[in-house]
């Protein structure tokens, strides 16, 4: 029931979102997919203090609903580039291998996934795009 009220919360906050953003992938079998991401929560704190990430999923016909959790991390899109701060970055989202999406945001829905298998890889990246050796990966049957 808490997962239902949960979806039903991030449908509505997908139509009051803001832009979607949309990556066609090149040569492979991914048709046109979207990525929307969803309004932050701020910073969370899981476990302890130390670097972690836990990915949350779930997948509706041909969409996949992901929320990541960092430990004390802020996503910051106006630093993309600039110099480390700790704490601080992006996501970079791969699907078979391929890069799709820079993401500033924790939650993200991928939409107009084709039937098949797919890897899901979430990266968590610093402000100088280099990783923070924070990744998961996921597979999902659509």
């Amino acid at each position: 029931m808490k997962k239902s009220i949960y979806l039903v919360f991030i449908v509505f906050l997908i139509m009051i979102s803001g832009p979607i953003a949309t990556a066609k992938a090149e040569e492979s079998n991914l048709e046109e997919i979207q990525v929307i991401p969803i309004q932050s929560t701020g910073i969370v704190t899981v476990g302890n203090n130390d670097a972690m990430l836990l990915i949350d999923h779930e997948i509706r016909d041909q969409s996949v609903f992901i929320e990541c959790f960092v430990n004390q991390f802020h996503f910051t899109k106006e630093k993309v580039g600039a110099t480390h701060q700790e704490g601080e970055g992006h996501i970079r989202l791969y699907i078979n291998d391929e890069h799709v999406e820079t993401l500033f945001e924790p939650a993200f829905i991928i939409n107009d996934l084709p039937k098949g298998k797919y890897e899901i890889k979430v990266v968590i990246v610093k402000n100088d795009r280099s990783s923070y050796d924070m990744e998961e990966t996921i597979q999902v049957t659509i």
